[in-house]
C-alpha cells in the first residue's frame, strides 16, 4: 500500500461518520423529522456533528495524503493523523453530549483539530517551499 497513514486515517473517520449518520438517522426517526432539526435540540446536535465532521474531515486527509506522498517521515506523521483522528472524535461526542455549552470534550476537540491543521499547513508550506526554491 502506498499510502498507509492516509488509508488509516481515512478508514477510522469513515467509521466515525457512519456512527454519527446512524445517530442522527435514529433520532430524526424517534422525532419524526425527516429534514431539518423540527426544533429538537438533540437531533441539531447530532446534525451539527456530522456536519463538523464532514466539514474538517476533506482538508484533513488531504493534507494528510499530500504530506505522507511527499515522503514525510512515518514516525512524525502518523501521531499526528492518529491526533486529528482522535480530535474528530472527541469533538463529536462534545457536540452531542455537552449539551449547548461549550464544554471540555468539544473545547479540547476544536483546539487540537485546529492545532493539527495548523501543523500539516506550515509542514506543506515548508515541503512545497523547499520543492519550488530549493
Amino acid at each position: 500500500m502506498r499510502l498507509p497513514i492516509t488509508a488509516l486515517s481515512a478508514a477510522a473517520l469513515a467509521l466515525l461518520l457512519v456512527a454519527l449518520t446512524i445517530h442522527a438517522l435514529r433520532l430524526r426517526k424517534a422525532y419524526r423529522v425527516p429534514f431539518g432539526d423540527g426544533g429538537h435540540p438533540p437531533l441539531l446536535r447530532a446534525i451539527r456533528a456530522h456536519g463538523n465532521l464532514i466539514e474538517y474531515m476533506p482538508i484533513g486527509l488531504a493534507m494528510i495524503s499530500l504530506l505522507e506522498s511527499s515522503g514525510a517521515p512515518p514516525r512524525l506523521l502518523a501521531p499526528l493523523a492518529a491526533l486529528f483522528v482522535a480530535s474528530r472524535v472527541i469533538h463529536g461526542l462534545g457536540v452531542q453530549y455537552e449539551g449547548d455549552r461549550l464544554g471540555p470534550l468539544r473545547a479540547i476537540g476544536v483546539q487540537s483539530t485546529l492545532l493539527v491543521l495548523t501543523a500539516f499547513a506550515l509542514w506543506l508550506g515548508v515541503l512545497a517551499a523547499r520543492a519550488l526554491w530549493g
